[in-house]
């Protein structure tokens, strides 16, 4: 099978929270860039077509991306068990601060739907909220890595892990998020609005591999990842060659090479985020996969399925 795959119960773990990882960062993408495309909008006191149709979708669109989240967080937990918990518990109430900060960006969102007088303050809370959150998820990130520096943050008292590394991280996925939240954006775009959401996505796209250069002549430390970081070089170059293409023609199929390419580099992006920790991932012990649970869990999965149905069903009633 293709490195990282196999055959065994964590391949299939891996291999379920990338996919929802990929899911998740699409969603998230167009929530914090969409709230920062918003707040600069409205700072302009500019009518801006795009940015009144991503009001509309952030509250719902933070949602759907929190409810994204759950499934590459189980997984997560799966993989990275002991490491996960312990970065945690090393960062931990400034770590659980992330629920109210999405708590209050959420509430800002809706605020800034609603009121016109208060958007810009609402979209700047939001935009804050949303950056913490982003800065917190990346340094956890880093914290799962280090365990030499476990024991010193314990010792210490200390509740931040200020690496080196966390900034450059939080550039490049800043670029992604644009790249993302213009391909998404640009589907109901008109031809206009697609040119400027072009270049605003080969604005990501240039900050994400100046960010990768930077590092990498620094760290000196390329990891090929088996092929995986061509893949993902090849697509982001096929992305911006796509962008060109759609501010040429925006009507043209510029913009369904974009998605492609954009989802294929999206993809291999996240194989190779996850490259260097993939050592580090916790087999079952033969005592907890022989446990079993599978029929638990086909009845659970019936009751949901049919209380969903149920439910859409009441309300389209209710609605004729």
């Amino acid at each position: 099978m293709m490195w990282p795959f196999d055959a065994s119960t964590e391949s299939l773990w891996l291999a379920l929270y990338l996919v929802s990882f990929a899911l998740h960062a699409v969603l998230v993408s167009y929530v914090a860039a969409g709230t920062v495309y918003a707040l600069v909008a409205a700072l302009r006191r500019s009518a801006d077509p795009i940015a009144e149709r991503t009001r509309d979708w952030l509250p719902f669109l933070l949602g759907a991306g929190i409810t994204a989240g759950i499934g590459p967080l189980l997984f997560l937990q799966l993989l990275y068990q002991r490491r996960f918990y312990t970065a945690n518990l090393l960062m931990g109430p400034r770590w659980g601060a992330v629920v109210p900060a999405l708590i209050l960006g959420f509430y800002a969102l809706y605020l800034a739907k609603a009121s016109e007088h208060r958007r810009r303050l609402a979209l700047g809370a939001g935009a804050a909220c949303f950056g913490f959150v982003a800065w917190s998820w990346t340094e956890l990130h880093q914290v799962m890595l280090d365990d030499a520096g476990w024991r010193a943050m314990y010792a210490a008292g200390e509740r931040f892990h200020l690496d080196a590394a966390v900034l450059p991280r939080l550039a490049i996925w800043a670029g992604a998020m644009l790249a993302l939240f213009a391909t998404v954006a640009a589907w109901p775009a008109s031809a206009a609005e697609r040119r400027r959401l072009a270049a605003l996505a080969l604005t990501g796209l240039i900050i994400c591999g100046a960010t990768s250069a930077i590092a990498l002549a620094i760290r000196r430390d390329f990891d090929p990842a088996h092929g995986w970081t061509y893949l993902l070089g090849i697509a982001a170059i096929a992305a911006a060659l796509g962008w060109g293409w759609t501010a040429h023609r925006p009507d043209g199929p510029g913009l369904s090479v974009t998605t492609a390419a954009t989802t294929a580099a999206l993809l291999a992006g996240a194989v190779v985020r996850e490259a260097p920790r993939l050592a580090l991932i916790e087999h079952g012990r033969a005592t907890a996969v022989g446990s079993g649970g599978l029929p638990v869990f086909v009845v659970t999965l019936a009751v949901g399925a049919a209380a969903i149905a149920w439910v859409v069903r009441t309300v389209r009633g209710a609605a004729e």
